[in-house]
């Protein structure tokens, strides 16, 4: 069930190359998590300028306007080490697909427990998954 928002800013992809990008996060995804082709869902937000802004470095990294601010989010109960797969996977991927710097993705990951989604109808189709991970606990 992840939901992808990918923001960019204006002028810096066309078409072919936000396809691209989109494709690189859907397979890291079924790479790294497993998730199904079918379970595709992606919002991709481009940015004027005054409203995508952002430090030109931090924490070491160099950030040029090719910048693409991925969030994602999914079902809780994964462990810290496919999430951590998951981070390095779209990273791969991202940076291949769309020519850029490695410093040029910056991934939020959030995760929410299965009853707090609904894929239609106001039903919590996936709220076992959460379940079953508490009982684990």
């Amino acid at each position: 069930m992840p939901v992808a928002k990918i923001h960019v800013l204006e002028g810096q992809y066309d078409e072919v190359r936000l396809g691209k990008v989109s494709k690189a996060i859907q397979d890291g995804l079924m790479s790294a998590l497993g998730i199904p082709p079918d379970d595709f869902f992606q919002i991709i937000h481009i940015l004027p300028r005054g409203q995508f802004l952002h430090t030109p470095s931090f924490l070491g990294l160099k950030y040029s306007d090719a910048l693409i601010l991925l969030e994602i989010a999914f079902i809780s109960w994964r462990p810290k080490e496919k999430r951590l797969g998951l981070l390095k996977a779209l990273n791969d991927g991202v940076v291949a697909a769309a020519g850029v710097s490695p410093d040029d993705l910056m991934i939020q990951l959030y995760e929410v427990p299965g009853e707090n989604i609904s894929f239609g109808r106001g039903l919590a189709q996936r709220a076992h998954i959460s379940e079953r991970d508490t009982k684990v606990a």
